[in-house]
This record gives structure tokens, C-alpha cells and sequence, in this order.
């Protein structure tokens, strides 16, 4: 059953997505907040804090909170790891994924260095399309320890290699290191993507990582510049 903060989270975050709420529009009161759901204080709280963390709202002191703008096609946000499947369900995205390539690789130096390994350790590269409102936006290029993965396929790869991993391997995923950067785009990405104009894109390096603290996955997201933005809060 989901807790009553994430109750009061979801529906408000509904309300902002589907356009109740306002960019710039001021949330009810904690005290009106708390009638109209009939939850304590500390729950409101709660929720409130996580939609501000998820770049929803903006706490203000001395004042409701603001509904924050949300400017283009997906915003990502970096503080959650989630499939694009989750992101369909819980964003109201259409995104489809698509298999470019799976296959097996070994000895290159760079992902040795990475995972330190020496070259008896193999890897799958796996590099995948995904189209939103049918136009190849993002692609992903993505390596699996296969001492940890030891199995991938076509079905597995455009469906879902997280939830596989985390349901059919009982692997548990627990955090991932970022780095944003933009760059122009390689001949694969120019490929299997539908740039446009454009010949730069937003890139997310990731490092993935098991709840023993073993690094599983290394790998990129290439955005098109035009249809994202990246979504976290700063406090001071």
C-alpha cells in the first residue's frame, strides 16, 4: 500500500502534469493541505519536501509554495534511477525503445580502467534508441559487467534490462554516479538519431552500482538539446 506522503505526492504531482496547477501558482497552506486530505502536518510536510526535491515546487519562506515551470518534451530528473517503462507510467510518457545493437566486447582498455578489470572480464555493449511521439531523441550506449549480467537479448533490451535484472535476477540497484556534459555528436549517435539541425548533444555519463557496492553498468544517454531538461534542487 503506498504511504500517505506519496499518496499526497502523486496527486499533486498529477494535478501539475495534467495542467490544474499552474507554473508560478501558489499551493494551498500546510492547514488547507492538511483539511483537504486529513493527514498530519509531518505528511504534508513530507510530500511537499519530496516534490521539491523532484523539481515540482519551490518552498518559499514566509509564503506557499510555487508551482515550478515544466519546460519541454521530458524532464529528468537526477536524483531518481527509473526504466523508461516507470516513465511511461508515471511521467504519462509514450517512450519506445529500441535495440540498435547487443553484442559482446573484451580487452578494450577504457572500460578495464573503468571497472578495473583485467582483460579476462567481458562486457555486453548494448546501444539503444528511444523514440518519443515517433522521433529517435535519445540514445543510450550501455556496457554490463557480464560476470553480473551473464544473459541479454532483444526481448530483454527493449523491454526492460532493469526490471530483469531486479525481477528475474533478484539484483538489487542501488545508486548511480552522474556527470552532464555536452559535446558535438559521434557518427553512431548522428545515425540513430533524428538530430535535425543540431550536431551537439547533452550527454549523461553514468556509473551504476549493486547494494555490495559493485560497479555493474557503465554507459551514456545522448539527448537532442531541443526536447530536455535536467531536473535537481540546490538549497543553500
Amino acid at each position: 500500500m503506498m504511504s500517505k506522503y506519496k499518496q499526497v505526492y502523486e496527486d499533486i504531482k498529477k494535478q501539475i502534469e495534467e495542467g490544474k496547477l499552474q507554473p508560478n501558482q501558489e499551493l494551498p497552506t500546510e492547514n488547507e493541505l492538511m483539511a483537504i486530505y486529513g493527514y498530519s502536518k509531518d505528511t504534508i510536510r513530507k510530500a511537499l519536501s519530496l516534490l521539491e526535491l523532484d523539481g515540482y515546487i519551490q518552498k518559499m519562506r514566509g509564503r506557499n509554495s510555487i508551482v515550478m515551470e515544466h519546460g519541454r518534451t521530458k524532464n529528468n530528473y537526477l536524483s531518481e534511477i527509473k526504466t523508461s517503462d516507470e516513465l511511461n507510467r508515471d511521467e504519462h510518457l509514450d517512450i519506445k525503445t529500441q535495440l540498435d545493437n547487443l553484442y559482446i566486447v573484451q580487452g578494450e582498455q577504457e572500460l578495464m580502467d573503468i571497472f578495473k578489470v583485467d582483460d579476462s572480464v567481458d562486457f555486453y555493449r548494448v546501444s539503444r534508441s528511444r523514440l518519443i511521439d515517433d522521433e529517435r531523441l535519445e540514445f543510450e550506449l550501455s556496457y554490463f559487467d557480464r560476470r553480473v549480467v551473464p544473459y541479454l537479448n532483444k526481448e530483454i533490451a527493449e523491454t526492460s534490462i532493469y526490471q530483469y535484472l531486479e525481477n528475474q535476477l533478484g539484483l538489487k540497484i542501488t545508486h548511480s554516479r552522474r556527470e552532464i556534459s555536452f559535446r558535438y555528436a559521434t557518427q553512431e549517435e548522428k545515425d540513430n538519431m533524428d538530430l535535425g539541425d543540431f550536431n551537439m548533444v547533452a550527454v549523461v555519463t553514468s556509473l551504476t552500482y549493486l547494494s555490495n557496492g559493485q560497479l555493474f553498468q557503465y554507459g551514456t544517454i545522448s539527448y537532442r538539446p531541443d526536447k530536455f531538461t535536467f531536473v535537481t534542487m540546490a538549497k543553500r
